[in-house]
């Protein structure tokens, strides 16, 4: 999780790129489990901390 949360972070757009590269399978696995672990959307969570936009909740 705090690998996709990284790539979100950083711009990553394709979200089933995210998900294959932090070993969450599937975009609509990522997207369960960020919501989960953050409360947020994949969408959300990247304006709220992407590009310097805060901390991330997730460790």
């Amino acid at each position: 999780m705090a690998l996709a949360c990284r790539l979100i972070e950083r711009g990553e757009e394709r979200l089933d790129v995210v998900a294959a590269r932090s070993g969450l399978g599937t975009a609509a696995n990522l997207r369960a489990r960020l919501r989960q672990a953050t409360g947020l959307s994949p969408s959300a969570y990247r304006r709220r901390f992407g590009s310097g936009g805060g901390e991330a909740l997730v460790s």
